[in-house]
């Protein structure tokens, strides 16, 4: 009896967790700056640049980008602003991890602080959380049937696997020319851009996946006469990634970072300064998979011979639900308190995060927040840009199939669009997408059959029949097994129907060999 195997990339979580990175630099105005007498805002965004993983350690490099909005000390100018990054390094120590293991790290600024130490010269602080996994791609060679024999007895249970396809990094960049409202005056100077990725999907194809997105891109600046403009445009993209081994059904988890903005004030045909030109450079994060169901060998024997099982035991996720939802939230946000009146919205960040989750009934009680964070312009001349916060709770639930301690749940949050509007009352109404992805799995250690040797049993062994009483936990396959006779030929001597077991105390007649 020879084994049919099938061949299985699973990913085996080493590690896991999050660990945080501190800052602390000073910033000192350019000298082609004013310099500084009230700062308005600082925003800061993280981005992983580099990883490395050697055994018991994963390096991780990366890069905040920080942008500072300023009132300069001159009565000639308005508005200013500094942009200035600051590289980072950060270990992460244990000793399961092996050099043949990838890293994937998401980055993101947790807090960010700064203080005036003079007009020119500032300190900033900031905090920069790495969540990471630590994985390594294994093959498992699993057993689905057998060749060679034609009485072989084999039992074979169901079991949903994740088939690792891809577990990758492209970079690719962005660019446009993007012309201001005519209702605008020419520019003057850019004062600080931003972009982020949004109505993020994918198709996959055989040995392709095919990602689309657009990239929102909102960009400040001053125009010919000092005042403060703003502007917002969107660049769609389309990128194709090789994957071999992709197909219609693979499932991909993509998460975008950009990584770097470059942007210009060019001329028009008439020779004013009305288009800007944008390069964004963005790093994907692909996860790829087939959730593939195997009928895989847990148990066989050769009737009427000593059989051995040559076992390994592996670790495997099986997948119990993949449950999803997706939703719009809609929000009016006011800034309230002593915040100056909202005249327009620049940009509007919003970020998921999923604060508890419970797992009851067959149901996936997620419970979180989305963190916005709005940059608006207002009319007030001390704070011609202001910032405020707000977190926007949500609760759903998602159908989970079963339930159990033994069940292992990830979830993601993102916001696939977020579009928003200036009421008649200076409020800001908000519309969020939010997407709810899921996976539920169990991780079960199971005896994975590497190989099978028969040989006969001993010329002594020959037996008549045998007289068994059943015992509590008993099977009709283990009993069988223990005899080394068929199945069938138990049921048949025994008037049982196929797949019936017999009770505790059963008495049932053995076939001799």
């Amino acid at each position: 009896m020879e084994l049919i195997k099938e061949n299985v990339t699973v990913n085996q979580v080493c590690c896991k967790g999050e660990v945080k990175t501190q800052i602390d630099e000073d910033i000192i105005v350019p000298d082609v700056k004013p310099d500084i007498l009230k700062i308005l805002q600082l925003d800061a965004s993280a981005c992983v640049t580099d990883k490395s993983v050697s055994d018991g350690r994963a390096s991780v490099n990366g890069k905040v980008q920080v942008k500072i909005l300023y009132i300069p000390d001159s009565e000639s100018e308005n508005i200013k602003s500094i942009i200035t990054s600051f590289d980072f390094s950060q270990n992460i120590d244990n000793k399961n991890i092996g050099q043949n293991m990838k890293a994937l790290v998401t980055a993101n600024v947790d807090n960010a602080e700064f203080t005036l130490i003079n007009s020119r010269k500032l300190r900033v602080k900031l905090t920069v959380c790495l969540d990471y996994e630590i994985v390594e791609e294994k093959n498992v060679e699993i057993a689905v049937d057998t060749s060679g024999s034609d009485s072989a007895e084999v039992l074979k249970e169901s079991v949903s696997l994740q088939n690792c396809v891809s577990l990758r990094e492209e970079e690719f960049t962005l660019s446009d020319s993007i012309e201001i409202p005519s209702t605008q005056t020419a520019i003057n100077e850019i004062l600080k851009t931003d972009a982020r990725i949004t109505d993020a999907e994918y198709k996959t194809v055989t040995g392709k996946i095919a990602a689309k997105g657009a990239a929102a891109v909102s960009v400040l600046y001053t125009d010919d006469e000092n005042k403060i403009r703003f502007m917002e445009a969107e660049i769609p993209f389309t990128e194709v990634f090789d994957c071999p081994d992709a197909g219609d059904d693979t499932v991909c988890d993509i998460d975008y970072c950009v990584s770097d903005i470059r942007c210009e004030a060019q001329e028009d045909a008439d020779g004013d300064k009305r288009v800007i030109f944008v390069e964004i450079t963005v790093i994907a994060q692909i996860k790829a998979a087939d959730n593939v169901v195997i009928d895989i060998i847990s148990d066989c024997y050769e009737p009427y011979m000593n059989t051995q099982l040559i076992k390994e035991e592996t670790e495997l996720e099986e997948i119990i639900a993949r449950p999803s939802a997706q939703n719009t939230i809609r929000e009016t946000i006011e800034a309230g308190g002593d915040a100056p009146q909202v005249s327009g919205v620049y940009d509007v960040i919003t970020k998921p995060c999923v604060t508890s989750t419970l797992l009851k009934n067959g149901h996936l009680q997620a419970e979180g927040k989305i963190e916005t964070y709005i940059l608006y312009l207002t009319d007030s001349p001390d704070a011609p840009v202001y910032s405020i916060k707000r977190d926007i709770p949500f609760s759903y639930t998602l159908d989970a199939r079963e339930d159990g301690d033994d069940l292992i749940t990830e979830i993601k949050a993102e916001v696939k669009h977020t579009a928003y509007n200036l009421n008649m009352a200076g409020e800001i109404e908000l519309r969020c997408i939010l997407s709810l992805c899921a996976n539920i799995m169990r991780k079960r250690r199971i005896d994975v059959i590497d190989d099978v040797v028969t040989d006969e049993l001993p010329s002594d062994s020959g037996r008549g029949i045998v007289i068994y009483f059943v015992q509590p936990g008993d099977t009709l396959w283990e009993i069988a097994k223990r005899y080394a006779v068929p199945r069938d030929a138990v049921t048949g001597f025994n008037n049982l129907s196929d797949g019936e077991t017999p009770a505790p105390g059963t008495r049932l007649f053995i076939p001799g060999m």
